[in-house]
């Protein structure tokens, strides 16, 4: 399993903050976590980065397989004055 971690507006609009899902790339682990939480919309996922190890991961790449007993962090970059 794949600890999944939402931080910001994610966890914020959804009030969700971690949730354990199946290994595979990015873009698999997203398709089980939308359909155990169908109020969540893709769009706001679009502009979201992964970080996997320290490494950020942007939407084009989410081809990228997470392995078994690893973490992603799943965020948006948030500015403020």
């Amino acid at each position: 399993m794949v600890k999944v971690i939402f931080y910001n507006l994610l966890r914020s609009k959804y009030n969700i903050n971690e949730e354990m899902v199946h290994s595979g790339s990015i873009n698999e682990i997203l398709n089980q976590i939308f359909q155990k939480y169908p109020n969540m919309q893709e769009k706001d996922f679009d502009t979201a980065v992964v970080f996997h190890q320290g490494k950020p991961i942007h939407k084009m790449n989410f081809d990228y397989m997470i392995d078994d007993r690893e973490e992603i962090i799943i965020t948006h970059f948030v500015g403020g004055g």
